[in-house]
């Protein structure tokens, strides 16, 4: 499997995860807190993963 899919794949997976966990954790608790680093380091695998496939210049406004 490719890399990107692998990113996007297994940040999705900590995303729903770590999503499950501050919604069940008491606020400001050290499971919420774990839960919402999980969550963004889910979200930047994600974004990695976008990130990785996309041509230079692909969001270019205007030039060429």
């Amino acid at each position: 499997m490719e890399r990107f899919v692998q990113l996007i794949v297994a940040g999705g997976v900590v995303l729903v995860g770590a999503l499950w966990l501050v919604a069940v954790a008491e606020a400001w608790s050290a499971d919420w807190l774990a839960g919402v680093a999980l969550a963004l380091l889910g979200a930047g695998a994600n974004v990695a993963g976008i990130v990785r496939e996309l041509e230079s210049g692909a969001f270019a406004v205007g030039g060429e």
